[in-house]
């Protein structure tokens, strides 16, 4: 299998060399340019996989560089992640007008870049292994989970959910399996008289999107959720797994994308939904019990039937600001504490989620 191509333009030198060097190391091929022309001529030769551009560059800025870039028939279908020191709500705006793909804001860790590039990659990669007629669906399975309770996956779930409802105007299914008494429904004031449970005891040939919609309640426009029940269920009133993949799978041909709630107790069910999901957040609050359950978690992964590069870790400071992290892996967003309600710490947290849903679409 040949190596993936990327193509980085960028006008700081630091930048390109160590960028090109990371990459490198992750069998990713490299390419460099240190302008919008140069980058250009380069990406007309060289027909990357991926493009890195930065915004602010002399002479020909980024949008200019990618609205290029889109005009070419060769190169209109390359994703290009935008690389930024200035994350206003009109750079966003315009980022995504000109036909960027992703963005990341500067300073940003190494690790960060690779893990959005390997997202965009694995989703190109899906699409052009689906079939035609599952095409309508595009979407992705997203988990959250944390191997330690109380750090805010719930919290998280709910508000990725919402933040690619508002981005991509795509519907989203949310669904709580934080079995077996997940927080969802309390935390957005909804019912649960129809539940996940219920919904997993159909056997896998009778679901389909009409069914699952039917056990789902609309939290806002284009936002459904699957609630667990509101009272206490038995282990041994606990259904088999086995129809998990069928209402995924409905969901997604129908359209959706899906955000679960996978809480943090390793049940069979559980389980299963790690192994079927295309991208698993794994939350620590960044304190060093938490950091300590999260790498145990990440080092077994692969006896559990995971892909460990489909774990992505995530630092919700719910409890605080942390220090040094003792991670055995870069976080790819760190979403710092906010409860003082200051302009600074919410425009950092919201770039936090941000990061997620790039990651995520």
């Amino acid at each position: 299998m040949s190596r993936k191509k990327v193509l980085v333009i960028d006008d700081e030198f630091p930048i390109r060399y160590l960028v090109e060097h990371q990459l490198s190391r992750n069998d990713l091929e490299v390419q460099t340019a240190k302008d919008g022309p140069t980058g250009l001529t380069v990406a007309s030769s060289f027909q990357p996989d991926i493009i890195v551009l930065d915004v602010m560059m002399p002479g020909m800025d980024g949008f200019q560089v990618c609205e290029q870039l889109r005009q070419d028939p060769d190169l209109a279908n390359t994703p290009v992640i935008f690389l930024t020191a200035c994350m206003t709500r009109q750079h966003k705006m315009r980022a995504f007008k000109v036909g960027g793909n992703d963005y990341l804001v500067k300073p940003f860790q190494a690790d960060e870049l690779l893990a959005h590039i390997d997202a965009i990659l694995d989703q190109g990669e899906s699409d052009a292994d689906a079939p035609e007629e599952a095409a309508p669906g595009k979407g992705r399975i997203v988990g959250m989970f944390s191997p330690k309770g109380g750090v805010g996956t719930s919290t998280l779930a709910i508000q990725l959910s919402e933040a690619i409802v508002i981005r991509r105007d795509q519907p989203v299914v949310l669904i709580d399996l934080d079995l077996p008494l997940g927080s969802i429904a309390p935390m957005l004031n909804l019912v649960s008289k129809r539940h996940i449970i219920d919904l997993l005891r159909y056997p896998p040939n009778q679901i389909g999107e009409t069914l699952v919609s039917g056990y789902a309640q609309k939290h806002r426009s284009n936002l459904l959720v699957v609630p667990t029940p509101a009272e206490l269920v038995g282990i041994g009133r606990m259904p088999a797994p086995t129809s998990l993949k069928a209402i995924l799978d409905a969901m997604i041909n129908a359209g959706y994308m899906i955000v679960m709630d996978l809480g943090s107790t390793l049940s069979n069910i559980t389980i299963e939904g790690l192994r079927l999901c295309d991208v698993v957040y794994v939350v620590t609050s960044g304190k060093p019990v938490s950091n300590k359950l999260h790498n145990a978690f990440v080092a077994s992964a692969s006896e559990l039937g995971l892909e460990t590069t489909r774990l992505l870790p995530v630092v919700n400071e719910l409890h605080g600001a942390t220090g040094k992290l003792e991670l055995s892996r870069m976080p790819v967003a760190r979403i710092p504490h906010a409860q003082e309600k200051s302009r600074t710490k919410l425009w950092l947290r919201d770039q936090g989620m941000q990061k997620l849903v790039s990651i995520t679409l």
